[in-house]
């Protein structure tokens, strides 16, 4: 179908097409392939989960303490060109298809920070615009033969979005509305997809570089979840109780 030809993409070896290897699936590169295709499944499946709790946390709370709003504009920024370029450069969709779920998410909770911080008009306007502008000119601008670029320079954005929460976390000593569950998912999930990208597109470093950062920076959240667990528990306790004065 239609549907297994686009998660599967083209694939000049017949023996690995989907008819052959759904047939066969017990054939050694088959089934190598089609382990990796549900690992990629999976991750999309689960990136549509990841940040729920956080959202649901927010809701329930009222507030965005604990996530730094510097953290989610680089997170978005990270995402978008992770999608852009598996999109421009057509790889199999379950090797980057999760961006387009965390972007929806990320953009979410951004919402939520700009309301309950009360940002200004003019800021949420503008960054939408600029947004909007950029991923418009990386579909019809940029130039087929430098698309690599779009992944060059995630690094230095993802050490800003991810080292911005961190210093955020630190600096306020509590993890406010993080979720154990969206760390553990972002831990797994940046470690399979290390995987994933390997099996199914080999050694691109412009690929790779990103995952293996963030899977470290991500690895670094969860410990300071823990680290700061009690910090936590009395900083609600405390807001609870403002509320109820």
């Amino acid at each position: 179908s239609q549907i297994i030809e686009y998660i599967w993409t083209d694939e000049d070896d017949e023996k690995l097409s989907p008819e052959f290897c759904l047939t066969d699936f017990l054939d050694q590169d088959c089934l190598v392939r089609l382990v990796v295709k549900a690992l990629g499944i999976a991750m999309i499946g689960g990136a549509f989960l990841n940040k729920a709790p956080i959202i649901l946390n927010i809701i329930d709370k009222q507030s965005v303490a604990g996530l730094a709003k510097s953290s989610m504009y680089g997170e978005i920024m990270v995402l978008t060109n992770a999608f852009l370029y598996g999109y421009i450069e057509s790889l199999p969709f379950t090797s980057y298809g999760e961006n387009f779920a965390l972007l929806l998410q990320t953009t979410a909770i951004v919402g939520f920070i700009w309301r309950f911080t009360k940002a200004p008009l003019q800021e949420m306007i503008g960054v939408t615009a600029v947004w909007a502008a950029y991923i418009y000119a990386a579909l019809t601008m940029l130039p087929l033969d430098q698309t690599s670029l779009l992944m060059q320079t995630l690094l230095p954005i993802i050490i800003y979005a991810k080292g911005s929460q961190i210093l955020t976390i630190m600096t306020e000593k509590h993890t406010g509305n993080q979720s154990i569950i969206t760390l553990s998912m972002n831990v797994l999930g940046t470690t399979i997809r290390v995987l994933t990208t390997i099996g199914e597109v080999g050694w691109d470093w412009n690929l790779l570089a990103g995952h293996i950062i963030s899977a470290i920076l991500n690895y670094t959240l969860f410990a300071q979840y823990f680290y700061f667990q009690e910090n936590t528990r009395v900083y609600w306790e405390k807001q609870t109780v403002k509320k109820k004065d």
